[in-house]
């Protein structure tokens, strides 16, 4: 075997751990919901954690400052998903090497890929606080919020480093088939950020008052305590992605197996930056139809993260079970998993659409000041756009199942397609016409495509014969 071949050590075969034998051998469906569920519960909680600091930036603030964060958190979402596909293929190569029993696979792609995370996040947010103000302005963001999101954007760029390492250990930890480590941790992170955020968004109790730069200082401090605690665990009980003294080499960059992570994660790098750059166009429609839109939008999105919820964690779930079962070769359960999954994340996502739509206004005034021409606005954005994000199931999960066997591209090329042949001409041309209803519209549009395009990859692209990211445990022996 060549010596330059990313992740081809392996010493003996060892015998799987429990979680690794959970996902190779009991039915499909409730293995899915055991291993989604502490995933959705820290999004759930996330997702509370930042709607609590909405909120209080909402009513201490006001409506401007809600609108600051939300366009604000746009260009996060850029700088994230830039270099978070590198995490998700480190994930899905851990889930084939554990599948093999390739631990030294394991401890290789762990080391290189921490070395990644912390090169690029610390330049990212350099990057960020000194372009903030120029990102921004792309947008065309009301005058009276441009001066909010820009501190907010700066501050929450400071944080990038723990964040986004403790992200990627989230990623590769799900990926190995533990989802409860994470879980537990998170707990850390989102309770930390929801006592911190308000106190030092007011000064309450003697804290410093920061205004709306407390809620990104508060996360900040927040995950670097549960980055920090996550990794005392993992050495302490000897976790198989902890890196030991014999292992801290791993850290030295590796540029064969990075290149192999970058090429492998780089499209759904670029997925992040088709989708937010689609949703960056679909923005600054937004903010041309004047601040009362840019608040009902800003105020509505923050429900559509709760209906989203489930399908993203499923889906997680999802290309961890089949990453383990192709690393085992069990192409037998690969379709029951595909089905299965999409049933159970199709089922959760009405539950909470319906949720949301039975509620009424009851969660938009938590938001938008009850009466006020945002909140209706709000409502009928809601009746247009909530029950499409069902469909999203679809699309999560195939595309996990097939990024599962490293097929990155096509998942990428179908979000293409829906965001900038269907979603954004659809709202450009016709907003003349039918107004701001012709962008609430495009959403639902293009999730019906993306789970169109999706199947249709699934049940004919070519994606099961791609090779694995580790070279099988048994040819590296024979070489």
């Amino acid at each position: 075997m060549a010596k330059d071949s990313p992740a081809t050590e392996a010493p003996p075969p060892r015998k799987p751990h429990l979680n690794e034998q959970r996902l190779i051998g009991e039915s499909v469906a409730p293995t899915l919901v055991r291993f989604a569920m502490p995933l959705l519960a820290t999004n759930l909680l996330a997702a509370l954690s930042a709607s609590w600091g909405a909120i209080w930036v909402s009513h201490v603030l006001g409506p401007n400052a809600l609108t600051a964060v939300v366009n604000a958190n746009l260009f996060m979402g850029m700088m994230t998903g830039s270099i978070m596909g590198v995490g998700s293929a480190a994930g899905i190569a851990i889930g084939q090497a554990l599948g093999q029993g390739n631990l030294t696979a394991v401890k290789r792609f762990t080391g290189n890929a921490m070395s990644f995370v912390l090169a690029t996040s610390v330049l990212l947010g350099v990057l960020g606080w000194t372009f903030a103000p120029a990102l921004l302005d792309l947008i065309h963001l009301p005058a009276a919020a441009r001066s909010m999101a820009i501190t907010y954007l700066r501050f929450t760029s400071l944080s990038m480093p723990p964040v986004f390492t403790y992200a990627f250990l989230m990623m590769m930890l799900r990926g190995s088939g533990d989802p409860r480590t994470p879980f537990r941790f998170s707990l850390i992170a989102i309770f930390g950020s929801l006592a911190l955020s308000p106190l030092l968004l007011t000064g309450a109790y003697g804290f410093p008052r920061l205004g709306i730069a407390g809620v990104a200082v508060g996360s900040l401090i927040a995950n670097g305590a549960a980055l920090l605690a996550l990794l005392v665990y993992m050495y302490l009980r000897d976790h198989p992605l902890a890196l030991r003294c014999g292992d801290f080499h791993h850290l030295k960059p590796d540029f064969a197996l990075i290149w192999l992570l970058v090429t492998r994660g780089a499209p759904m790098a670029a997925e992040t930056f088709i989708v937010q750059g689609a949703y960056f166009v679909l923005l600054t429609l937004v903010n041309g139809q004047g601040a009362a839109t840019a608040a009902a939008y800003s105020g509505a999105a923050q429900l559509w993260g709760y209906v989203q919820m489930p399908s993203g964690a499923v889906a997680a779930s999802m290309s961890a079970m089949a990453a383990v079962n192709i690393g085992a070769n069990r192409w037998d359960r690969i379709d029951t998993i595909a089905f299965q999954g999409c049933l159970v994340s199709g089922g959760f996502t009405l539950i909470a659409a319906a949720a949301v739509y039975g509620l009424g206004d009851l969660p938009l005034k938590l938001f938008l000041p009850a009466g006020g021409q945002a909140l209706e606005i709000a409502r009928t954005l809601n009746r247009i756009v909530l029950w499409g994000w069902i469909l999203l199931a679809v699309t999560n999960g195939l595309s996990a199942m097939v990024r599962a066997n490293s097929a990155m591209l096509a998942p990428t090329l179908i979000y293409a397609t829906t965001m900038w042949a269907l979603r954004v001409p659809f709202a450009f041309f016709l907003l003349p016409v039918f107004g701001a209803a012709a962008i609430w519209w495009s959403f639902p549009l293009g999730t019906i495509g993306s789970a169109a395009l999706a199947l249709a990859y699934f049940r004919w692209g070519g994606w099961r014969k791609n090779k694995l990211m580790v070279v099988p445990a048994a040819k590296t022996a024979a070489a």
